[in-house]
């Protein structure tokens, strides 16, 4: 687990947090606000009698002074302006002004800088220390402190009691949505919509909008931030946490839209909230491992009907998206591990490919999904270590037994060529012959085989039977049209083909002879 969440404002969301008004209501009666220039955060007290304390000063803070870097200067209103300038430019939430020892009453330049900078000014008698004002601070701030950890106990314990409800995932989205005041996407691997709910003063997120967001979620290991307008998005990928050495798949997609600045309650509340989501995650694609990989197996292995019955069932183990076609896919690691992780790979799979029917088989896995074989599908599976190879869609009906054998053949054909070529592919988009199935490296190899004989003559014998040879099989076994191929006269094709059977020790008379040059003559001539 773990997430990473962003470091917002510190203000809680359930509370208004410390501001100057709030403040004052909690400071002895002997104070008087002398100028209020309205209300504003407050982060900090902070007694100075420095010339210019701006360059120790964080934002909303409150200075307490005595007045001492304005004696002598007073009557001087340049200077006096000049001074809280520099508080007003550094973001300063009010000026408290302490009477005695240097003066009994705020110097009419002070008050007038004030209002002109509209900074808030606060008269403090003798009988009101600063240490005081710095302990009502604190306890007002311990008070925020405790009531904040109420609100993130009662809204962390609101989530885990998700989890014993029959639609964990939904409620976990809607409570969520409202404990962040903000509009809440589950998003499945393939960015399709899980669960959402949006609420009428919270930010609502298009479907543009959440497609992007996906895309850029899905490749991060940590959260993306979107501004748009006056609207906040948030988007966390739902990752595994796998032993060292493996990749950690995505599970899914959270995405939060906030009509406010998100806060620090907000980032813990998210944070426990992905931690959940992890869990009912893996827990959808890994539950009943034992039973759903039977399952699976039997299903691979029929080649008969299914009934009503069984319908129902195969939809509930494949997903959200029903109404889709399926596919076989046949997945191979990028790189072998320890064999003792399968069970690692199998729920990692089953949440890849959003479905439950997952199995292992001697040096590969074989899964029925509804996913479908894109760009980024394949590149979600290589970023977690794997590629497959995705046979041809068929709908889910009764019809669906009699054609799994047949897909698990299509898809199981692909593996050689995927594991040669480094890359995942679609049935349908790879040309079907003979040739297709036979992986380039390999068959180049075993050319190299079979014409190894020509291959091994002085180099213009060699080239010039290659040649002759191949101008004889595209002419099909005609003399006349190889002739014209290869521009050599027929009586000089006819002494060539018989010294290439000699040279090959084989019978050029036969078909099955002629069909296997040929596919050696092409895959000599691959690139």
């Amino acid at each position: 687990m773990g997430h990473f969440a962003p470091q917002l404002n510190t203000t809680d969301a359930d509370t208004p947090g410390v501001t100057l008004a709030r403040f004052l209501r909690q400071l002895p009666p002997e104070i008087t606000l002398v100028h209020d220039a309205g209300d504003r955060p407050l982060r900090w007290v902070e007694a100075s009698d420095m010339d210019d304390p701006t360059d120790y000063l964080m934002d909303e803070e409150m200075i307490l002074t005595s007045g001492f870097p304005l004696l002598g200067r007073v009557d001087d209103a340049k200077q006096v302006n000049a001074f809280i300038a520099r508080l007003a430019h550094a973001k300063v939430s009010a000026l408290g002004f302490g009477l005695e020892p240097y003066f009994t009453s705020i110097p009419v330049t002070v008050l007038n800088a004030c209002r002109q900078y509209q900074l808030p000014l606060l008269e403090i008698p003798a009988s009101v220390p600063f240490a005081a004002i710095g302990v009502a601070f604190a306890k007002l701030t311990e008070a925020d402190s405790a009531a904040q950890l109420r609100a993130n106990a009662e809204a962390n314990r609101a989530l885990m009691r998700c989890l014993t409800h029959t639609d964990a995932e939904s409620q976990l989205v809607s409570t969520l949505s409202q404990r962040l005041k903000a509009s809440v996407r589950l998003l499945g691997v393939e960015g399709q919509i899980r669960h959402q709910m949006t609420l009428a003063e919270s930010a609502e997120i298009s479907e543009a909008l959440t497609s992007k967001l996906f895309a850029e979620a899905s490749t991060s290991q940590q959260f993306t931030m979107h501004h748009e307008d006056q609207l906040v998005f948030l988007t966390f990928p739902i990752r595994a946490a796998l032993p060292a050495g493996n990749r950690a798949p995505l599970l899914g997609v959270l995405s939060v839209g906030f009509a406010h600045s998100p806060s620090a309650f907000d980032h813990n509340l998210i944070t426990t909230a992905l931690d959940l989501f992890e869990v009912l995650a893996r827990e959808r694609a890994a539950s009943s491992s034992a039973s759903t990989q039977l399952a699976a197996a039997l299903l691979f292995g029929s080649r008969v009907a299914l009934d009503d019955s069984v319908l129902p069932l195969l939809n509930l183990s494949l997903g959200e998206r029903t109404r889709s076609p399926v596919r076989i896919a046949v997945i191979t690691e990028l790189e072998h591990s320890n064999p003792k992780q399968s069970g690692f790979h199998l729920a990692n799979l089953q949440a890849l490919l959003d479905t439950r029917l997952v199995a292992e088989r001697e040096n590969h896995f074989i899964a029925l999904t509804h996913a479908e074989p894109t760009e980024p599908m394949f590149d979600r599976l290589k970023a977690s270590g794997y590629l497959a190879g995705f046979s041809a869609p068929v709908p889910v009906d009764h019809r669906l037994g009699e054609k799994i054998g047949d897909l698990r053949a299509q898809a199981t054909g692909l593996l050689p060529r995927m594991r040669e070529e480094h890359r995942s592919l679609d049935a349908q988009l790879v040309s079907h012959s003979f040739l297709s199935l036979l992986p380039m490296q390999a068959g180049k190899q075993l050319a190299r085989q079979s014409l190894a004989p020509i291959l091994d003559l002085p180099e213009v014998r060699r080239d010039l039977y290659l040649e002759v040879l191949r101008g004889w099989l595209d002419a099909n076994g005609s003399w006349d049209q190889a002739s014209k191929n290869i521009d050599l006269h027929r009586n000089s094709v006819r002494r060539h083909i018989a010294s290439i059977g000699e040279v090959l020790n084989k019978d050029l008379n036969r078909a099955d002879v002629r069909q296997e040059l040929y596919l050696a003559l092409t895959f000599l001539s691959m690139n």
